[in-house]
C-alpha cells in the first residue's frame, strides 16, 4: 500500500513539475517576444536650446520628474534592485562617461527614450516610466534634454537589467509592468506648452509622474504591496491642504508615520508651491 502511495505521489509531483516547466517555457517565450519587439516610432524633431535658463529649468525637472531618484543625482545610474531568482533592475548611466550612453546618442534618441520608452534600435526599455513622460510639454522636454546633453560625464559601469525567472512569471501574469512602451500612444501629439497655475488642468499635468504607481485614476492598487488611493475618495483627501503639502515635502504623514518606499517624496519635495497646490486641486477633483 505504501509503495502504491509513494508511486502515485511521485507521478503527481512529476506532472506538477512538467506543468510548471511548460508554463514557464510559455511565459519565457512570451516575455522574450515582448522584450525584442521593435517599435517603429518617429521622434518629434526638436531644436534644443543651450542657454543657462533652459539648462537650469532642465536640472529642476529631472528632480521633479523623478529622474534622479533612479539614475542618481549625477545621472550616472545605479542598480535599483537585485534578487536571486527574481532578477536585476538597473537605471543606466545617462552621461557620456565610461559606461554611459554612446557618443552618437543624439536628440532623437533622447526623445525615443523619454517619450516612447524605446532604445536606439526600437526595442523597449525595461521599467522606464515613459508613460508618465509621453505628454511632457515641448518646453519641458527640451529643457530636460538640454540638461542631460550637457551634464558632466560620470565614469560608472553598471550591469544590464536581468529578467529572472520570478520577474518573467510576474510579468506574464500581469503583476509586473516591464515594458511601458506597450502602454504608450506613439502617435500622440506633443503638447507645445502647459499654462502654469493653481488649476486642475495643471495639476493633472504634474500628476503624470504619479500614474505609474497610483494609476491614471489615482486610486492606487490593492493589497499589502499596493499603493494608496490618493484621489478624492482616499484617506489623504481628509487631510488639510497644509498636511498634504507637509507630507509630500517631508515623507511623513500627519500622524508621524513615514511614507514607505518606493514613494519618492524627495522628488515631490522639490515641487514648487504652484505645482504642489495644483496637484492638490486636481486630486480633490477626481
Amino acid at each position: 500500500m505504501l509503495k502504491k502511495i509513494m508511486k502515485w505521489t511521485g507521478r503527481a509531483l512529476l506532472v506538477v513539475l512538467l506543468l510548471a516547466l511548460g508554463y514557464y517555457t510559455k511565459a519565457y517565450i512570451a516575455i522574450s517576444g515582448r522584450k525584442s519587439k521593435v517599435y517603429t516610432v518617429k521622434p518629434v524633431k526638436l531644436d534644443i536650446p543651450t542657454d543657462s535658463a533652459t539648462i537650469a529649468m532642465g536640472k529642476r525637472l529631472v528632480t521633479t520628474k523623478g529622474c534622479t531618484d533612479c539614475h542618481e543625482k549625477d545621472l550616472g545610474g545605479k542598480v535599483l534592485f537585485e534578487q536571486k531568482g527574481l532578477g536585476r533592475l538597473v537605471a543606466r548611466n545617462l552621461t557620456k562617461g565610461k559606461g554611459g550612453v554612446s557618443k552618437d546618442f543624439d536628440t532623437d534618441d533622447w526623445v525615443r527614450a523619454i517619450r516612447h520608452g524605446v532604445q536606439q534600435d526600437g526595442t523597449p526599455l525595461i521599467y522606464m516610466p515613459s508613460a508618465g513622460f509621453n505628454q511632457l510639454s515641448e518646453t519641458d522636454l527640451k529643457a530636460v534634454i538640454a540638461y542631460c546633453e550637457q551634464v558632466a560625464p560620470v565614469d560608472r559601469e553598471v550591469p544590464a537589467c536581468d529578467i529572472g525567472v520570478g520577474a518573467t512569471i510576474l510579468a506574464d501574469l500581469g503583476e509586473l509592468e516591464l515594458f511601458e512602451a506597450e502602454k504608450i500612444d506613439h502617435n500622440a501629439a506633443l503638447p507645445l506648452a502647459i499654462r502654469e497655475g493653481v488649476t486642475a488642468d495643471f495639476g493633472k499635468y504634474v500628476s503624470q509622474i504619479c500614474t505609474g504607481c497610483h494609476k491614471p485614476d489615482m486610486k492606487g492598487t490593492p493589497g499589502d504591496g499596493g499603493t494608496p488611493n490618493i484621489s478624492s475618495t482616499g484617506p489623504s483627501a481628509r487631510w488639510t491642504d497644509e498636511q498634504f503639502f507637509q507630507t509630500l515635502r517631508t515623507g511623513k504623514r500627519p500622524d508621524g508615520s513615514e511614507l514607505k518606499a518606493p514613494m519618492p517624496w524627495q522628488m515631490t519635495a522639490a515641487f514648487s508651491d504652484t505645482e504642489m497646490r495644483a496637484l492638490r486641486v486636481y486630486l480633490k477633483s477626481i
